[in-house]
């Protein structure tokens, strides 16, 4: 029975592991299971909340598998944005035992042809919730300005409507 680690997963990536466990197919064998077991044991906060040391999704991490050499990879959404052998898709047994761990845990992943590693987190050298410093700017409205000065059309007086002689109420045409 795999060990049962601390979780910590931002509300995003929460939701991402369970909208993957709703998926018809998982991506490879026992993939539903650890997912399911991740959403059980997660400690959830908000993105501005999490702690810089957490593997978050499209966070650098820098790991040793089974004492090797460290490596960096990029955690990414999936498949399609695995570019480049420094990405790590989500979807993969490594991806899926790196999210929601911490600097100094070792975790395991049983790779697609069986074998077991161990997987040891050395860094987290970027992660997207840490490098907010200030917060992002919120655009209510946007206006294109022109080359064109604005003109202002001539006001027009309001012709007032007919009505009965004893009739004080303007009626639903007034609102």
């Amino acid at each position: 029975m795999p060990e049962m680690l601390s979780v910590t997963l931002t509300t995003e990536d929460f939701a991402l592991l369970e909208a993957l466990c709703e998926q018809p197919a998982e991506p490879f064998p026992g993939a539903m299971q650890i997912m399911r077991r991740k959403l059980a044991a997660a400690s959830v906060f908000f993105p501005a909340d999490i702690d810089g040391a957490v593997v978050t999704l499209n966070s650098r991490v820098r790991f040793s598998a089974n004492n090797g050499l460290a490596e960096e990879r990029v955690l990414v959404g999936g498949d399609i944005e695995e570019r480049f052998d420094r990405t790590l898709p989500l979807n993969s047994p490594r991806g899926l035992a790196l999210i929601g761990s911490t600097v100094g845990q070792t975790v395991t992943a049983e790779r697609r042809d069986g074998w077991v590693e161990r997987l040891h987190i050395v860094a987290v050298p970027y992660q997207p919730e840490s490098n907010r410093d200030r917060p992002r700017p919120y655009v209510v409205a946007r206006r294109i300005l022109t080359e064109a000065p604005l003109t202002r059309r001539p006001a027009r007086p309001i012709q007032p409507t007919s009505h009965a002689p004893e009739d004080d109420d303007p009626g639903p045409s007034a609102a």
